[in-house]
């Protein structure tokens, strides 16, 4: 896979807010600078790997339907109250103008929820993803553009990515050496599926909403269990936990 310049700067800069949001809180008593530094560029890299790996995900689900997928940072088109600081628009950055495509909310909020609670809330969704057509790719296919639930299959493969390497990351933590990496791949899908618009969440409740419940659910208390309990109980019970909400879900549809 190849990225832009553009890619390259938002992959630098979601990286760089995802680690601040990990390595805030170094869970020290005593605040010692040198270990602090030291334990933001081991996180640093911890995080470069996920965020790869997210994305490398999306990218492999897109080729799989003919698309390339454009690397994001997560934001809105409309800010304020009345909704009209509207974007894009250019700003000027010490002289320098800028384009923004859109106001980068997603990493307002982990900035600041690191800020107030010193580390210990987390909130990571500041990344997204676009798809650009492959014509030829998407030959003999019924459709030329995306489907709905093509889209959702390409969404939820990031997010399915991070959990998983979770899981199998936990199944080798007797020592805790995985720790760190296990926390950061248990939170980063969580978040990325809030349905908000433009994230994951969102592209995957409207493909569809059955897939949706399940792996959400399964996310979630993956996530949750895996601070637990070893990896195949967890495993086993977040299987259970999504496929049973699962079920509800569609006997009361069919109803």
């Amino acid at each position: 896979m190849e990225y832009t310049k553009r890619e390259i700067s938002y992959l630098a800069i979601v990286t760089l807010v995802l680690t601040f949001v990990f390595a805030f809180n170094d869970n020290r008593d005593v605040f010692v600078l040198s270990y602090w530094i030291t334990n933001f560029i081991k996180v640093f890299v911890l995080v470069g790997i996920s965020v790869f790996i997210h994305d490398f995900a999306h990218d492999l689900a897109a080729k799989r339907y003919g698309f390339i997928s454009e690397y994001r940072i997560w934001g809105v088109k409309k800010f304020g109250l009345s909704g009209k600081d509207k974007y894009p628009k250019i700003i000027n950055f010490f002289g320098k103008k800028i384009k923004m495509n859109a106001f980068p909310i997603g990493i307002i909020i982990a900035l600041f929820l690191t800020l107030i609670s010193n580390g210990k809330l987390f909130f990571t969704a500041i990344s997204s993803y676009g798809l650009m057509i492959k014509k030829s790719h998407r030959i003999g296919r019924k459709f030329i553009e995306v489907t709905d639930f093509e889209e959702a299959k390409i969404a939820l493969a990031g997010p399915m990515a991070n959990i998983l390497l979770a899981i199998i990351l936990s199944i080798f933590n007797s020592s805790g050496i995985f720790s760190t990496l296990i926390l950061i791949n248990s939170m980063m899908p969580v978040f990325d599926m809030i349905p908000f618009p433009g994230l994951d969440g969102s592209k995957v409740f409207w493909g569809s909403k059955p897939l949706f419940i399940f792996s959400f659910l399964f996310i979630l208390s993956s996530a949750i269990l895996l601070k637990y309990l070893s990896a195949i109980p967890a495993l086993f019970l977040a299987l259970i936990f999504a496929i049973m909400f699962l079920i509800i879900y569609l006997f009361q549809s069919f109803k």
